[in-house]
């Protein structure tokens, strides 16, 4: 029985060799297979069911100064051979990169990660998919729809250059999104979670079918509220939805193109002293955990932001040698292209629970799930976007009923002035890969500044 390492190191090495044989001087290629069985729910019951396997890489060749990327699937024969004569055809169609940095020439030392890969069938996410319906359902006769998905996915990763550098890595993840809709009469309010971690127990699919039940239905028969700037709770969901602006910002990338408020404020105090952020690279609990980059450069756990002070940007090769220093192992590569990134932050819990942060709010909100969130003003850190799916109103340190839905539009150095998390850390995938463990924060300032229509 072949191994999937040794399968994936020889179909590497076969890439590489087609490469070097069509004209490529050098050659890195990333090799990635994987298996994904899920399951979509909608209306109390499971509608659709999917398993894939699949082979895929990502090969990026030089020629000269021209260098180019290429993504390719299921590669095999002559499909493989295909791929590569496009690969090679496309550099040689490329403009010349004189920033390129190269490939990495020398094997460094990877860390283990440790990660126990897990195995789950459909019948196992279909028990899980019960328990989601069931327990959001015997919240409330109020409670009409309850959809969502659970994902479980298996992946091998080989990285491999013409330098001879390698690495191998791998991994299983699951992730859950729950939506739940309450209704009173014409009346309707909506509730999201999503959950991921290495094991379905982990997820605590019950308790959070539960919680999320119970938002919707405490989200019913929403009230108006004047637009303006209010002390708020961000939950785990809404609070990662935010400092991903932070995380993007502490790219090198907006160091070269100018673009980030976070330009020339290093060792500066930018947020509330109380909050710590790590890129816990090494972590094995962690979904955005990796031991090595896109570029086969080590990681280590990195803090970025100590204390509310900006310690470190993320570089990769390219942007390391633009700005004359080394790469910290951060390059991520997506379906958008390549940059530095941190991709699996850990905010430092604080030691109140969420409930007692409520109560030390005498004028606000509670914020449940934010979306459509983007950047106004990058290099001021302004950004905007729509609550959503149970937004709620704090008086005298009481959630006394919900609100409308309002956009939202601040800078983050003014969300994060004040800033205070609780103790109930939560995992939650990111859209375009990486996760964060992040409980709720307390923020003293948070601007609505419009409304919506329902």
């Amino acid at each position: 029985m072949i191994v999937e390492k040794d399968r994936l190191e020889e179909l590497a090495k076969q890439i590489l060799d087609l490469a070097r044989q069509k004209g490529a001087e050098h050659a890195h290629v990333n090799v990635f297979s994987n298996i994904s069985v899920g399951t979509r729910f909608g209306e109390n019951h499971i509608t659709q069911n999917v398993f894939e396997d699949q082979t895929s890489f990502f090969l990026k060749t030089q020629i000269g100064e021209k260098v180019s990327g290429y993504q390719g699937t299921h590669p095999t024969g002559k499909n493989l051979e295909a791929m590569i004569d496009d690969a090679i055809l496309l550099t040689e169609k490329s403009s010349e990169d004189k920033d390129f940095p190269g490939f990495i020439d020398k094997q460094m030392d990877f860390k283990s990660l440790d990660i126990k890969v897990r195995e789950y069938d459909p019948e196992d996410i279909a028990s899980g998919v019960a328990t989601i319906v069931e327990t959001a359902s015997s919240v409330s006769k109020k409670i009409s729809a309850v959809a969502g998905n659970i994902r479980f996915i298996k992946s091998h990763f080989l990285m491999m250059n013409t330098n001879g550098v390698m690495g191998y890595r791998k991994q299983s993840s699951i992730s859950s999104v729950i939506n739940v809709a309450a209704t009173e009469g014409t009346g309707e309010a909506r509730s999201t979670g999503r959950v991921a971690g290495r094991s379905l127990d982990e997820l605590n699919l019950e308790q959070e079918a539960r919680d999320v039940a119970e938002r919707a239905l405490n989200g019913l028969n929403q009230q108006e509220m004047e637009i303006g700037t209010y002390e708020a709770i961000l939950s785990p969901l809404a609070f990662n939805a935010i400092w991903g602006f932070v995380t993007f910002a502490a790219s090198s990338e907006g160091l070269i193109t100018h673009s980030s408020f976070l330009k020339d404020k290093l060792g500066e105090q930018i947020f509330d002293e109380r909050l710590t952020a790590i890129d816990d690279t090494l972590n094995p609990d962690h979904l955005g955990a990796r031991n090595f980059d896109s570029e086969l450069v080590a990681t280590h756990p990195l803090t970025y932001i100590e204390n509310g002070v900006l310690k470190e940007f993320a570089f990769n090769l390219r942007n390391a040698k633009k700005l004359g220093v080394e790469s910290n192992g951060r390059n991520f590569q997506g379906f958008q292209g390549e940059m530095p990134l941190f991709t699996a932050t850990t905010i430092k819990s604080g030691s109140k629970s969420e409930e007692e942060l409520i109560a030390s709010v005498d004028d606000g909100i509670y914020i449940t799930n934010l979306f459509y969130n983007n950047f106004v003003n990058p290099p001021q850190g302004v950004c905007t976007g729509l609550t959503r799916d149970g937004l709620f109103r704090i008086k005298n340190g009481e959630i006394i009923h919900s609100l409308k839905n309002f956009r939202w539009t601040d800078s983050l150095q003014e969300i994060f002035k004040e800033a205070e998390p609780a103790n109930n850390s939560k995992q939650v995938a990111g859209f375009f890969g990486g996760s964060s463990i992040a409980p709720s924060v307390r923020v003293g300032h948070f601007n609505l500044s419009s409304k919506g229509k329902h």
